[in-house]
């Protein structure tokens, strides 16, 4: 005799209501005053989806940096966060989905067991970057202002730190590295003429504003302070291009 499986469908439909920090897939475990004082883990902790991760926001000064997956545990910052925007959080925030975040320039599905040898280099990119903003941080003035020389260069023949559409989590790390060491005025100076690096930071800064209003809206439901997002150049008027028409001649002669 032959029996055939039974065969069920169903569907599951889960309100903003059902969506509990019980069903997250990871424990993000910061203190109040880290939250505050580093922009960007505050910003890709209030974006990141609350069914995959629990934030616990502790109030001790001295309570460690942590995330629990399963049985591991990290306690690096860098790694936590290439782990919350990567497949530790199934890529949800690197991924041109309906909410298009590329946090590590949608490299990190491809990359896994070196699938794509160029989004592994990529990944690996992100990282010596993201230590690169390590330093800046624990460096001087003049540090900064080397970099950016460096950057100008090496910004001439592309957009971002890493071949990607939009700026990464190294781009934005190294960002508020440097402004958090010089800003208005004094940056202005030291950039110059510095196109490349000039175009590099105003994209930067534009694209952690987006991501501000981002987390702002989700820190309805998070419970997370909303993050501010330190001040780089100083914003100037741009004159609007101007457009002609072939007839600029025709209508001097009249």
């Amino acid at each position: 005799l032959e029996t055939e499986a039974l065969k069920f469908k169903y569907t599951v439909t889960m309100t903003a209501a059902d969506v509990s920090p019980r069903s997250a897939l990871a424990t993000l475990t910061l203190s109040a005053s880290t939250l505050s004082s580093d922009p960007l883990l505050a910003l890709v902790a209030t974006i990141c989806p609350p069914y995959q991760t629990k934030v616990i926001v502790s109030k001790k000064k001295n309570e460690p940096l942590s995330l629990t997956i399963g049985p591991d545990t990290m306690t690096h910052r860098n790694a936590i966060l290439r782990s919350l925007c990567g497949s530790g959080m199934h890529n949800a925030l690197d991924s041109l989905g309906s909410s298009p975040l590329l946090f590590l320039g949608g490299h990190s599905a491809s990359s896994f067991a070196g699938a794509s040898p160029v989004s592994s280099l990529a990944i690996a990119g992100i990282s010596s970057w993201m230590s690169v903003a390590s330093s800046i941080r624990e460096g001087s003035a003049d540090d900064v202002s080397a970099l950016i020389g460096q950057l100008n260069g090496y910004f001439s023949t592309r957009s971002f730190v890493v071949p990607s559409a939009a700026p990464t989590l190294a781009d934005l790390d190294l960002y508020l590295a440097i402004v958090a060491k010089v800003s208005g005025e004094e940056l202005e100076s030291m950039v110059g003429s510095s196109v490349n690096t000039r175009r590099w930071l105003v994209q930067c800064g534009a694209t952690l504003e987006d991501l501000a209003i981002a987390a702002a809206k989700n820190a309805e439901y998070s419970k997370i302070p909303a993050s501010k997002v330190p001040k780089g150049l100083n914003s100037k008027p741009r004159p609007l291009p101007m457009f002609f028409y072939g007839d600029e001649d025709e209508s001097v002669v009249a």
